[in-house]
């Protein structure tokens, strides 16, 4: 080969392997191109799922649990803090719409569960439930759904003694007294129990009643307090008895109400607002004498002890003192007579007798036939009552 044609066979090599190298270059160049455009690409999406990802808010970071009752009884309460939920959820952001759709999402938030009587260590269902409209209208997610909580934190409960503060009080008299219970706890919630005895009334001298709470230990000890006892008997041991015998009747206290009895006949006779004489008669033409009444010779003429006879009436006794006296006025003088009557004579717990002997003007009737008077007062009552005159 000549020299030449080797030299035009060199330059056309070479030309080909620059043309090659070029070629070479512009793939180096656009895989390189590609090559950052797929990082940005990379890069995007991390960008956004940061973004998403920052617009995630676990609700419960913003709930706490406390708890009411005694362990054993006791329920969560879950208390959501509101206020710094939103601010979070709005960050920087003053757009208006987004704080309503904010302050709804907030308010739409709810938590419940089904369990009760929760003690320490227990495990719970809590649902959490989100309106997603205004989740997507915010455009954050708060995680709703179930979630377990480990009950901690409990506290063990108030141990009280519930009849500490009740106050039980038997009144009237036997056989037939009565019973009130008041309630003195101070704390709102124990001041509003309510007790029920077993017998409320006709109570006898001696008889047990028991009284209930009418609230169930579980349901106390779900308000935090254990009791240690929600029922208790009483004793009727301090209650006064009504008079069954006329021997029980004491001489002194008789002898005192009937100087009431006389004292209380001077007194109504000269009160000028009546005339005793038309009291006793019914006769209007004592209306028209001069009212100057006078009164003497008053005394006891007698005194009744009258029993009930089983059940036949609804008082249980009575004692009757009977008296008579000169009533005189201006124009005509009679002899009237009275009977005071006194009802339910009792023995005192001490054992000592009395008997009720206030307002003694409304107690007596009186009459100018002492026959009719006897009769209406005292023997009008001999089928219901033994009658026995006190010596």
């Amino acid at each position: 080969m000549e020299l030449k044609e080797f030299s035009h066979k060199g330059e056309a090599i070479e030309k080909e392997i620059k043309k090659e190298f070029q070629f070479m270059g512009r793939t180096i160049k656009k895989r390189r191109v590609g090559l950052i455009i797929a990082a940005a690409g990379v890069i995007a999406v991390i960008a956004v799922a940061l973004f998403i990802h920052s617009q995630q808010f676990d609700v419960w970071d913003y709930i706490t649990i406390s708890y009411e009752g005694a362990n054993g009884y006791a329920k969560p309460v879950f208390t959501l803090n509101k206020d710094k939920l939103y601010k979070e959820l709005m960050g920087k952001s003053t757009d208006s719409d987004k704080s309503y759709n904010v302050k709804m999402l907030i308010a739409s938030i709810e938590t419940s569960t089904d369990e009760e009587d929760i003690a320490n260590g227990d495990t719970y269902k809590v649902r959490l439930e989100v309106d997603k409209k205004y989740e997507d209208a915010a455009g954050v997610s708060m995680g709703g759904g179930n979630k377990k909580i480990k009950a901690s934190g409990i506290s063990k409960g108030t141990s009280v003694e519930l009849f500490d503060k009740v106050d039980v009080t038997f009144t009237g008299v036997s056989p037939q007294a009565g019973i009130v219970i008041t309630n003195n706890w101070e704390d709102e919630y124990l001041s509003g129990l309510t007790f029920t005895p077993d017998k409320k009334d006709n109570i006898s001298l001696g008889d047990s009643v028991k009284i209930t709470c009418n609230t169930s230990y579980e349901d106390i000890a779900r308000h935090g307090f254990l009791v240690h006892n929600i029922e208790t008997s009483y004793n009727a041991d301090k209650l006064p008895e009504y008079v069954d015998d006329v021997s029980l009747i004491d001489k002194k206290v008789i002898e005192q109400v009937s100087k009431e009895v006389l004292e209380t006949i001077n007194k109504e006779t000269a009160d000028n607002t009546f005339h005793m004489l038309y009291k006793a008669t019914k006769d209007t033409a004592y209306l028209y004498h001069v009212n100057e009444e006078t009164c003497s010779d008053a005394k006891i003429t007698g005194i009744y002890y009258l029993q009930k006879k089983g059940n036949a009436g609804e008082t249980n006794n009575y004692i009757y003192i009977t008296a008579s006296a000169t009533i005189s006025d201006s124009e005509d003088s009679k002899t009237v007579y009275f009977a005071f009557s006194y009802s339910n004579a009792y023995i005192n717990a001490d054992g000592t007798f009395d008997m009720n002997h206030d307002n003694e003007e409304k107690r007596y009737v009186c009459s100018t036939d002492y026959d009719s008077l006897y009769s209406e007062c005292i023997g009008s009552k001999s089928d219901n009552y033994t009658i026995k005159e006190v010596k």
